[in-house]
């Protein structure tokens, strides 16, 4: 993991091929009013598991896999569906990451790849607004799994059984996208323009 060095830079003294990006906060940061959020999540665990409480000090994306491992598709599929539509409501606009979004523009010699927590038509919009959707040979969001980042499923997705891991990096700006490259074997670019936050 790198701080304060331009991806550029460090793929220059770390050539990698395969490059998958977070969206939120990574590209851009999706100006919204998330306050709602956890309540609304919590609406959902509380339909399988009466005794839940709402915890902001909890990891979310922890909480939501080991419910999702509890309970399976039921629970999914409405966390999925609420997601998507807290998103597409609640979403006012889109800040971007320039020096990010004018690198994957001019990316050559690379594959890239989102996986994002986020919904994939929250997605699709935010990279079609910012011109770059079509640099992505691959989305995979939240509606493509079932257990969200850390967990690595999504990973599973993109990866190429031919092609050694050292030739992925994970760029991200969460403890949840590192843990995912962690759990996938892979390296981890930190992206600290938004929120700094190690």
């Amino acid at each position: 993991m790198m701080h304060n060095m331009q991806l550029s830079d460090y793929l220059a003294k770390n050539p990698k091929k395969y490059l998958i990006f977070d969206f939120d906060e990574t590209i851009a940061r999706m100006e919204i009013d998330w306050s709602d959020w956890h309540e609304g999540m919590a609406n959902i665990y509380r339909q399988f598991d009466q005794k839940q409480v709402e915890d902001y000090s909890s990891d979310e994306h922890r909480r939501y896999n080991n419910y999702a491992k509890k309970f399976g598709q039921k629970l999914v599929v409405l966390t999925k569906f609420f997601n998507a539509e807290y998103e597409a409501r609640m979403t006012r606009e889109l800040s971007p990451y320039p020096e990010l979004v004018e690198f994957i523009k001019d990316a050559t010699g690379y594959q890239l790849s989102i996986y994002s927590s986020n919904s994939k038509s929250t997605v699709l919009k935010g990279l079609k607004a910012l011109g770059i959707a079509e640099k992505f040979e691959q989305i995979v969001s939240r509606d493509e799994v079932t257990f969200i980042k850390p967990d690595p499923e999504g990973f599973a997705l993109i990866y190429d059984l031919k092609v050694p891991k050292s030739e992925y990096l994970m760029i991200g700006n969460s403890f949840t996208d590192q843990g995912m490259a962690e759990a996938a074997g892979i390296d981890f670019y930190l992206v600290e323009y938004f929120r700094p936050i190690f």
